[in-house]
């Protein structure tokens, strides 16, 4: 929001935005990554009840992973952004300063981001949830009564699935493209368009779990009956 009120970055530095690139690759890493292992999990909590009835079977299933998928982010870009030895170009007239220097001169370095950090996750998040949908619609045929405790689920995960799709693959090409290209049109673009749609998964997740909730949308719409009292 400073950014936007006074057109250039609140501390025209290297580290400032160094760091603030740090911390936002890291989030949208973290989000990403607990987002793709949760649809895993998803599947061993559906299809196998008995794996997290020990402690020793949900830390490993369940502590473990979460913990390994939000530290990792922060642990990576803090080496590739805050200790990297080539020298970042910054542009403190442009929101986020553009871009770190990895993505620019270290392709090697930046190919493995996108594919490991960003490609995988979304692809583990589509096909994690595709796969469970069809899996729970295989099960109708036989289980009517699972079928209809699973439905509400199925239509989350049918959402879930498409606005992650819909918001990352637009950064994820656009940032492969970049990577061999150098297009500055295309860095713009990233930084100024695609960075910002990434905002969007978090702030509607919440309503699509309230609206896949029991009865919601009836008692949201339901007007409220009137009472008609005789005067004594």
């Amino acid at each position: 929001m400073v950014y936007y009120q006074h057109g250039r970055v609140i501390s025209a530095s290297n580290s400032f935005c160094s760091w603030w690139n740090w911390w936002e690759y890291s989030t949208n890493g973290v989000l990403l990554f607990v987002m793709a292992w949760g649809s895993i999990e998803r599947h061993l909590l559906v299809f196998n009840r008995t794996i997290m009835d020990t402690k020793r079977k949900r830390f490993f299933y369940h502590v473990l992973p979460m913990a390994s998928v939000c530290i990792y982010p922060f642990i990576f870009y803090f080496a590739i952004i805050i200790l990297n030895t080539c020298k970042n170009r910054w542009n403190y007239n442009e929101v986020f300063c553009e871009i770190p220097c990895y993505l620019m001169d270290q392709k090697i370095l930046a190919t493995y981001d996108f594919i490991a950090d960003v490609v995988f996750p979304v692809c583990a998040i589509a096909i994690a949830n595709i796969s469970l949908i069809f899996r729970i619609v295989w099960q109708k045929r036989r289980h009517q009564a699972l079928w209809r405790r699973q439905y509400k689920l199925t239509r989350q995960l049918i959402f879930i699935a498409v606005i992650y799709t819909v918001f990352w693959f637009p950064l994820t090409f656009n940032g492969l493209v970049i990577t061999f290209t150098s297009s500055t049109i295309l860095q713009n673009i990233q930084v100024e368009c695609f960075f910002f749609l990434l905002h969007m998964v978090p702030s509607l997740l919440p309503f699509i779990s309230l609206t896949c909730l029991s009865n919601f949308m009836q008692i949201v719409l339901k007007k409220p009956r009137m009472v008609v009292v005789p005067l004594p």
